[in-house]
């Protein structure tokens, strides 16, 4: 059991990790290259979202890995086996998953950093609908 809760800790450090890392991507991104302003309302969300997958799926992993242990002590026995997989397949299972999905994710945004130009605050853009260099063309009634 304490093997599968630090298996269970390492996993969460994982994917926290692998979630920040697109936090932070999409931050940059999002302000810097998007020029949108910054939200505290979604970062405090996006914190709201990754407290709720490391508990939901530590509780997840930790019922899993307990229930062989209590049908043992209740006359059901689980072959060790059994157990093993179990606990096996959701810490790598659904920890696994939802961490490849950051990471993803996180590549993405990185790479789209890497492929994008910030424009220098002198030359942003104008509002839509303004152009500042605007110049009527001269037509061939005129």
């Amino acid at each position: 059991m304490v093997e599968n809760l630090v298996n269970i800790g390492w996993a969460m450090l994982i994917f926290l990790a692998a979630y920040l890392s697109n936090v932070a991507f999409s931050l940059w991104y999002n302000i810097k290259i998007l020029r949108e302003p910054f939200d505290k309302s979604k970062l405090l969300a996006g914190c709201g979202k990754a407290l709720t997958f490391l508990v939901g799926l530590t509780l997840l992993c930790f019922s899993i890995t307990a229930l062989p242990l209590f049908a043992t002590h209740v006359g059901w026995e689980i072959p060790a086996e059994y157990a093993d997989l179990f606990a096996d397949l959701v810490i790598v299972g659904a920890v696994l998953l939802v961490t490849c999905k950051y990471i993803k994710e996180a590549f993405l945004t990185f790479t789209s950093i890497l492929n994008s130009q910030v424009p220098e605050p002198s030359a942003a853009l104008p509002a839509i609908g303004f152009q500042t260099d605007y110049k009527e063309e001269e037509t061939e009634d005129e």
